[in-house]
This record gives C-alpha cells, sequence and structure tokens, in this order.
C-alpha cells in the first residue's frame, strides 16, 4: 500500500469519527446514539497507521465514552484478535492487529462511494 492509499484510509477513518461526533450538536448527546465501539475501534486504527502504538490514556482522552465502557470494549477488542497490547512500549499502549487493519482497509475501501 502507497502512502497516499494510507493516508487516504486514515482521512476516511477521520471523516467517519467526524461525522459521528456532529451528530451531537444536532441531537442530544446522551448515547442514544452513539456508538463507543466503532468509534473506539476507529480511532486505534488511525493511531495504529499513524504512531503505531497509542497509550490507553490518550485513546480515552480523543473518545466520546467513559474510559471504563472503553477499557471494557478494548478488553473484546483483544479477545477477538482486532487489538494486540504494545508490551515493548510499555503496558498502557495499544495498537490494532494487521489482521483487523486489513479488514478497516478493506471496509473503507468498500464504503469509498458513500
Amino acid at each position: 500500500m502507497t502512502d497516499q492509499d494510507l493516508n487516504s484510509h486514515v482521512r476516511r477513518a477521520q471523516r467517519f469519527l467526524a461525522m459521528q461526533r456532529k451528530r451531537t450538536l444536532f441531537f442530544a448527546n446522551d448515547g442514544i446514539f452513539g456508538n463507543p465501539a466503532w468509534e473506539l475501534l476507529l480511532e486505534i486504527y488511525i493511531a495504529t497507521e499513524t504512531q503505531d502504538c497509542i497509550s490507553k490514556p490518550d485513546l480515552f482522552g480523543a473518545i466520546s465514552t467513559t474510559p471504563t465502557i472503553a477499557s471494557r470494549w478494548i478488553g473484546v477488542f483483544i479477545d477477538h484478535g482486532y487489538v494486540t497490547r504494545c508490551e515493548e512500549h510499555g503496558d498502557d499502549r495499544i495498537c490494532m492487529t494487521q489482521e483487523a487493519r486489513a479488514d478497516c482497509i478493506a471496509y473503507l475501501d468498500a464504503v469509498t462511494d458513500l
């Protein structure tokens, strides 16, 4: 994959997050329309592509859900093989697995025309 392709995928993921967050300007931000798992997964994808691993505190600061909920989802992601710990960088850092990264890229390619 070229740098241009990578940048295109990252920008598309960032646009999805921006659209999701923009909804809160029009609808109450009480969790009804939120999707914390998807938001979290996209943030992890973006971080993996742009900086390799992300610390949980940095990740928690970037999302619109509580650290408790995000921690639960991270555990689910680890159990399902979507995310792995970056132990060489410290216990609190995570990144997306290569398989999940490939799935995100395939999804982002599939929704290009939306």
